[in-house]
């Protein structure tokens, strides 16, 4: 009786791939089902199981096999427990995932299977729990008290965030002083030297050349993933840094402090994902085309304009 509840679970996930395990599932189903109702299951699958699993386990040892059949009831309760548990927890990760966008929910930083599957970016509903940050300290673009303000929380080795770069500077470049833009540096766990290369542009930023780093880092970025400190610092070299200067602060992790304010930051805003924008306190989720940024920086739009918008937000 008890093994049926595991077997209709198992083979119910294997019909989906063979059609030769439908008619196990549904006899796993019927058991289950005349299990709750309090009727005995007449289908003898539990028997073909036990019979099954004993035979193979005998062929490499009779002792574990006769362990094995004297306690099967209690090795099929533990196996039902587990795959309850298991179920359960799958069913958590997933309701974390589809409201924050992190199968440990809105406060972890770890890195999600999901997020594998569906992107960096990918999550399922709309992201109203994150918070613009109140600060606008950062490496900076644009005049303070501009009519917009830009905030990116952005991963220097996250392929998403070197995909919104274009636009990004395409925006900076034909708003001039009518955007306030602000990056706040937020490496990811799961993004092999993310960490390093934050530092790095953070140590060019000391000397005005965050920009040309920073630059480089994203059209390097397997480099650098792969590489580590030795292409970051090759990329400084080319970005025309004091290296003398830059190794100081590189090596004695001058920027770290500054780094973790923002980490911080961004957990306090609910990140989920790189790159995040706040667009005049609006967050708007992955890359984005100059088209969509320019609809997401006007304020007060017809209708005409908000059905423009909307349709190259489905782009």
């Amino acid at each position: 009786m008890v093994l049926c509840i595991i077997a209709f679970f198992v083979f119910a996930v294997m019909s989906i791939f063979s059609a030769k395990y439908r008619p196990l599932a549904r006899e796993g189903l019927k058991c289950v089902f005349r299990t709750v109702t309090f009727k005995p299951c007449d289908t003898g699958l539990d028997d073909r199981i036990k019979a099954e699993m004993v035979g193979r386990v005998l062929k490499f040892s009779p002792g574990a096999a006769k362990l094995l059949n004297r306690h099967f009831t209690a090795f099929s309760w533990f196996f039902v427990l587990l795959t309850i548990g298991s179920l359960a927890y799958s069913l958590f990760g997933f309701y974390n995932f589809y409201y924050y966008g992190n199968c440990d929910g809105p406060a972890s930083t770890n890195a999600c299977v999901l997020n594998q599957i569906t992107g960096d970016y990918g999550r399922f509903s709309e992201p109203k729990d994150l918070v613009s940050p109140a600060s606008l300290d950062g490496i900076t673009a644009g005049k303070p008290g501009a009519a917009n303000t830009i905030v990116e929380f952005g991963c220097f080795t996250c392929p998403y965030t070197a995909k919104a770069e274009p636009a990004v500077q395409q925006i900076l470049q034909g708003y001039n002083d009518s955007v306030y833009y602000v990056f706040k540096p937020f490496p990811l766990p799961d993004h092999k030297n993310s960490y390093d290369a934050a530092r790095a542009v953070l140590c060019a930023n000391r000397q005005g050349k965050q920009w040309e780093l920073r630059e480089e880092i994203f059209r390097q970025q397997e480099a650098c993933s792969v590489d580590g400190s030795i292409a970051i610092r090759e990329l400084a070299r080319d970005s025309g840094l004091d290296m003398t200067a830059f190794d100081s602060c590189f090596d004695n992790n001058e920027t770290g402090a500054e780094l973790d304010r923002y980490v911080q930051q961004g957990q306090d805003a609910h990140i989920y994902a790189t790159p995040t924008f706040f667009i005049n306190g609006k967050a708007v989720v992955g890359p984005k085309t100059f088209e969509q940024f320019e609809c997401a920086l006007k304020k007060d739009k017809n209708i005409l304009e908000e059905l423009d918008c909307m349709i190259k937000g489905m782009g």
